[in-house]
């Protein structure tokens, strides 16, 4: 089957941006709000039956845990806040040693917050970052982000998309975690 799409070119920006055709920031929004909406939804459950004791277990050797992804995604959902919202951090000074892009997951258990913790933080965190695209004005949600994040996202409207892939990547890991504890499959 076949899926054809057709637009209007000249209706689009010069390189045919998203969000640039009348309109269609309402429907960007609603699209990546959904996304990291079902992305979260997926991790949590996802995580629900990790036990602590199983926390830091890796499947091979160097591979993340369970732990470490909850983490990292913590800290990449209250990094973008903190660099683009802006606001103050609200995670404890530990997490970009623990969780931060080029951290090295440990398997000292003692090393990382508990998963009760993590799973709390995953909610607050989404919440928060939920309410900030849902409130911010359309022409923010259009502009373009710093140059640091070229590479992650053009603009706000796809930096929601982005994050929720990042974290399906890292959600991919946990379904692998779980296979190797020989846990069944799940589906949120």
């Amino acid at each position: 089957m076949a899926i054809v799409v057709e637009f209007d070119a000249d209706r689009l920006g010069k390189q045919g941006e998203i969000g640039t055709m009348p309109g269609q920031t309402g429907i960007e929004r609603k699209i990546g709000l959904a996304t990291l909406a079902f992305a979260r939804k997926q991790t949590l459950a996802f995580l629900e039956d990790i036990t602590q004791a199983r926390a830091v277990h890796q499947p091979f050797a160097g591979a993340n845990h369970a732990a470490w992804i909850a983490g990292h995604i913590v800290w990449e959902d209250d990094s973008i806040l903190t660099t683009l919202k802006p606001r103050s951090s609200v995670l404890p000074a530990t997490y970009p040693k623990l969780f931060a892009n080029g951290s090295t997951p440990t398997a000292d258990a003692s090393a990382y917050p508990t998963l009760d913790q993590l799973r709390e933080k995953l909610s607050q965190m989404r919440e928060e970052l939920v309410a900030w695209f849902s409130n911010m004005p359309e022409q923010q949600l259009l502009s373009p982000l710093p140059k640091e994040y070229a590479g992650f996202a053009e603009n706000f409207a796809m930096l929601m998309s982005t994050l929720a892939w990042h974290e399906g990547l890292h959600a991919g890991q946990l379904t692998v975690i779980r296979k190797s504890l020989g846990m069944k499959p799940k589906v949120a």
